[in-house]
């Protein structure tokens, strides 16, 4: 296979898989219609292209011709609407079948072939499932981390990297696709933190979305760094308790809501501040092009859910990696003690979810202008 292209989906895998990927490409559909409504209409159009992309087999830096991506959106919208209200299927490998969130159980089977298996909820409560090329298994602390290649089957959901339990998953192709949309993004071409980050792998942002062929190098050392700092991102989540038993529980009662994107936004900023996380990891190594690349692709809420650490971001391009170490401290005491309340409310309050909706909302989300 050449170096700057990947199989598509119906070339890769052994032909004793072709049942199993059959019925996952099925759920796959499901999953991405089921995402599909909790996306604005260019977050929905920028999915599919990527989609899109995998599926043909091409690389991140490829862009393919836009009336061919037209044509098979449409084609992808009318099997979504064919598909409505089908059930999810059951996965069947050499005889043995699995339900579709049995994931332990599969990959019990799948690990001797080279291939691994995530499947989970995403944003809404979505389903979403992958399954990929096992390039490597990693232990640590009671973690397993399974890392990622070529995907065999996937949704719209491109998350790099996620967790179940003590399982995590890194996905090497996904992490790609979505680093090279932000990098190459015309709007962070005069980012001095995108530019930073490049010139620390020797790219020119100038001549990066031009010239992609002169960069895939550097630009897959740049990923694989990423990669990793996305694993971390994950083992903080786990290594994390504070919102242990009330994020479950306030998923539930309030789905496809603000108070699901603020709660979503607080465990995740929770996990990279943690002592375990993204940016103790960043700060330890000095990686300043993950550190530049944490400040200019943050999540929406993560300005205000981490202002100690964004108001020192202009100083680490300095090198004062001391001021982001004490800005990381400081941002996880208070988070902490933030989910703290958050878990004494819902537990008191999780038997009137009228009453507990307000008092998340009055305490907690109107503070942040939410």
């Amino acid at each position: 296979m050449s170096e700057d292209r990947w199989a598509p989906p119906a070339e890769r895998g052994p032909k004793t898989l072709s049942a199993l990927l059959e019925r996952l490409r099925h759920n796959c559909h499901l999953a991405s219609s089921a995402q599909a409504g909790f996306y604005s209409l260019c977050g929905l159009l920028l999915r599919l292209r990527v989609l899109y992309k995998w599926e043909q087999g091409l690389p991140p830096w490829r862009e393919p011709e836009p009336e061919a991506v037209l044509a098979w959106v449409a084609e992808v919208e009318g099997t979504w609407e064919a598909l409505e209200g089908a059930p999810l299927a059951e996965l069947e490998l050499r005889g043995a079948t699995f339900g579709p969130f049995q994931v332990e159980e599969l990959n019990g089977r799948l690990r001797p072939l080279g291939l691994a298996y995530g499947a989970g909820y995403t944003r809404g409560l979505a389903p979403t499932f992958f399954l990929g090329e096992l390039l490597e298994i990693r232990q640590e602390d009671g973690l397993t981390i399974l890392i990622l290649g070529e995907e065999l089957a996937r949704d719209l959901d491109g998350t790099p990297a996620l967790r179940q339990g003590s399982l995590i998953f890194a996905r090497r192709q996904a992490l790609e696709y979505y680093l090279w949309d932000r990098l190459s993004d015309p709007a962070q071409q005069g980012d001095a933190r995108v530019g930073a980050a490049l010139a620390a792998f020797r790219m020119d942002p100038g001549r990066l979305a031009a010239d992609p062929d002169r960069y895939r190098r550097e630009f897959r050392e740049l990923a694989a760094l990423e990669l990793e700092t996305c694993i971390r991102h994950e083992i903080g989540e786990a290594r994390d308790t504070e919102l242990l038993e009330a994020f479950p529980l306030l998923l539930e009662l309030f789905p496809q809501t603000r108070i699901e994107l603020w709660l979503r936004g607080l465990k995740d900023a929770l996990a990279d501040v943690h002592d375990a996380g993204r940016l103790a990891y960043i700060i330890d190594r000095r990686l300043l092009a993950s550190a530049a690349l944490f400040f200019a692709f943050q999540p929406g809420l993560y300005p205000l859910l981490l202002p100690e650490v964004n108001a020192v971001s202009c100083r680490l391009l300095a090198g004062d990696w001391q001021a982001l170490a004490e800005a990381r401290q400081a941002a996880r005491d208070r988070l902490a003690a933030e989910a703290a309340r958050v878990r004494q409310l819902a537990l008191a309050l999780a038997d009137t979810p009228a009453r507990l909706e307000q008092e998340l909302s009055r305490r907690f989300l109107a503070p942040l202008g939410l």
